[in-house]
């Protein structure tokens, strides 16, 4: 057990050296980020999976692993951004978005705008998404719709971690890691959005964008652990 528990931290320090490295990679411009991005999600759902005694059980948590194979799947797609590639790696992201939402609604299925504080917490960060969409507007062309679409899924994957956090039984442990991934990912998002539409690429801001999204994979994944797998009838 010892043993097994070194590994599975060793895992983790894998996860941040790569994600180190793919930032490094990317920006000095070297092609090994083909390499380094798609090992990112396979090195969280190693440890998650180190962990977990049945996969397919309960049905949250194999949503969840549904949802980072979407991620996986999208972060190959966007290895090499063009317009095919970018499109349908949004795409896999918004199926992530909304397996995520699910995954953090199942966990104790509290209603979504059922109390004070998740109506103004879902009202702050639509406003936020709504200035920064209406900012790129002009320059979102031809995704104008999609990128709404993007945006609405996650600010539903919000919604859902923030609703997760008011549940008796996990919200703490929701409050923590999902609530702050998701807000993580919403500014990472943002990030995504001003730096492709508005500031050309800039290589530094794709550093902080990986940064955030790696970031933000990691704090879902330990929420998953401490909730999902902690259920009755599953190790920790």
């Amino acid at each position: 057990m010892r043993l097994l528990g070194l590994m599975q931290k060793r895992v983790l320090y894998m996860y941040g050296i790569v994600l180190l490295a793919h930032c490094l990679f990317q920006y000095l411009k070297l092609p090994y980020v083909a390499v380094t991005k798609p090992l990112l999600v396979p090195l969280l759902l190693a440890f998650l999976l180190s962990r977990d005694e049945d996969i397919g059980l309960v049905a949250g948590k194999f949503i969840f692993y549904v949802g980072m194979f979407l991620a996986l799947f999208g972060d190959v797609l966007l290895i090499s951004i063009n317009d095919t590639f970018f499109m349908s790696g949004m795409i896999a992201f918004m199926l992530m978005n909304l397996a995520y939402a699910v995954t953090f609604y199942l966990l104790e299925k509290p209603p979504l705008f059922g109390n004070l504080p998740v109506l103004i917490s879902a009202l702050v960060l639509a406003l936020v998404a709504w200035k920064v969409y209406g900012f790129l507007s002009e320059e979102l062309a031809q995704y104008r719709l999609t990128v709404l679409v993007y945006v609405c899924t996650v600010l539903l994957m919000c919604f859902s971690a923030i609703a997760a956090a008011t549940g008796s039984v996990h919200g703490r442990v929701a409050l923590r890691y999902f609530v702050s991934g998701a807000v993580v990912f919403l500014f990472e998002n943002i990030l995504v959005g001003l730096n492709r539409f508005h500031w050309n690429s800039n290589k530094d801001v794709y550093v902080v964008i990986m940064l955030s999204y790696g970031l933000a994979q990691y704090l879902f994944v330990r929420g998953v652990e401490k909730t999902y797998l902690s259920l009755p009838g599953k190790r920790i």
